[in-house]
């Protein structure tokens, strides 16, 4: 780095340009972003025990950066948009003042964000997008550790993972998660605990399973869902927010009625892009509807949703057969379900064989099964069900095989969807 550049000739640094210094001479402030600069950071750095700003954004520095470790007065870091080419373990060792973090757009080696970031317990930005981060979202960007945390930016780095069920509660408002290379994965019920988010930036991820209730994000007026491999209806819940600005629904699996936004919304949901029944809203056919009913608890099967296409179910949807019109076989054996089995099945009044057998399923047989005035054949062997079987008319062949629990009436005490083990 050359001080030159800046002026800084004075032997007295507390005359330079852009640092700030105490009565007594020392320095707390170093504010040199936007400057044209080149070189790197000199390692003596962190002998400036009172350092509260630090900002050298959108410079050219390169080079590994040095630790601050023990820069217990430091409040606020401004390192993006350099070519800095590390980071050091220790970096946020003893930081307990820092409220504000920014490493956006440097070229680190591959790093995690690491455990001495705990003890910043007043830190209210993290921001490290295009930062070269590896691994899963740390649990400590809960609630619990940070309750002042309201900007949480890490897009377009290599996490992986599902997201961390600390968020739940959490104060974050600006989630960006974006772009993420290593692709994070599994479900985002998580956020519907998050009640003060006002952005949500989700796109390009592998995120899947049905969309959470979204009644509670009253503040939420950004939401990127695009990109994505999420099934099931659009809920109400987000269709009304009344805080909804900018929704992007594109390229997922999504399924059922097409949702109407209102027309303050801005809507990305291109035509063909997701697994609706129309292209335009209105109410899908009433055996679509019913099917999605049934598919609800257990899930909403990604493959299902990429099979079940249009208004008609009797067009060769997955695991379904027809005559006439009316669906007379579901056959959903080694589907890879998990979860139960649904009582709606009771209104597919016409179905006369149902295969869920070789799955994963939970809980009981439902009674309301009984009722199936067409039923001849129910195959629920090798799942995890337990309980009494329901009495059905003598003419329904029943097979149960491969279920150790059923018959029982309540499973041994174990984790709910865990396997039962035979007492």
């Amino acid at each position: 780095m050359n001080p030159n550049s800046l002026n800084w000739n004075d032997p007295d640094p507390c005359k330079w340009d852009k640092v700030q210094c105490t009565k007594d001479g020392r320095v707390i402030r170093i504010q040199i972003g936007d400057q044209g600069l080149k070189g790197s950071l000199p390692s003596s750095i962190n002998t400036l025990s009172e350092l509260q700003v630090f900002e050298v954004q959108r410079n050219t520095f390169t080079g590994p950066l040095p630790s601050f470790s023990g820069l217990n007065s430091l409040q606020s870091i401004l390192l993006n948009g350099n070519g800095f080419t590390s980071i050091p373990n220790d970096f946020f060792q003893g930081m307990t003042n820092l409220q504000s973090v920014y490493l956006d757009s440097n070229p680190f080696s591959s790093w995690t964000v690491p455990e001495s970031l705990k003890s910043a317990t007043s830190l209210q930005i993290f921001s490290a997008y295009y930062a070269n981060i590896t691994g899963k979202i740390p649990d400590f960007f809960g609630g619990n550790t940070f309750s002042s945390l309201t900007t949480l930016h890490l897009s377009f780095n290599n996490l992986e993972g599902p997201l961390p069920s600390s968020f739940s509660g959490s104060s974050i408002q600006s989630l960006w998660l974006n772009g993420i290379k290593g692709k994070l994965n599994g479900s985002i019920d998580v956020i519907q605990n998050m009640t003060r988010l006002t952005q949500l930036w989700f796109s390009g991820n592998e995120f899947a399973g049905p969309l959470p209730d979204f009644s509670g994000l009253t503040q939420l007026q950004d939401c990127n869902l695009r990109d994505n491999r999420f099934t099931g209806p659009v809920p109400d819940s987000l269709v009304n927010l009344p805080s909804l600005k900018v929704v992007n629904l594109t390229n997922n699996i999504l399924q059922g009625p097409t949702p109407q936004f209102p027309s303050s919304v801005l809507v990305d949901m291109l035509d063909n892009t997701n697994s609706f029944c129309l292209s335009q809203p209105g109410p899908c056919d009433s055996r679509v509807s019913t099917l999605l009913d049934v598919v609800k608890d257990v899930g909403y099967p990604t493959e299902f949703a990429e099979n079940w296409t249009g208004n008609d179910p009797c067009s060769r949807w997955l695991g379904i057969t027809c005559d006439g019109g009316n669906i007379t076989v579901l056959n959903f054996q080694k589907s890879g379900l998990t979860g139960t089995i649904s009582p709606n099945l009771s209104s597919i009044t016409s179905i006369q064989r149902l295969i869920l057998a070789d799955n994963s399923l939970t809980g009981t047989i439902p009674n309301e099964l009984t009722l199936l005035p067409n039923l001849t054949e129910l195959d629920v062997s090798n799942n995890q069900l337990y309980g009494k079987i329901p009495q059905f008319k003598s003419s329904v062949v029943v097979k149960t095989e491969g279920n150790v629990n059923i018959g029982k009436d309540k499973p041994p005490t174990s984790a709910p969807g865990s396997t039962f083990k035979q007492m």
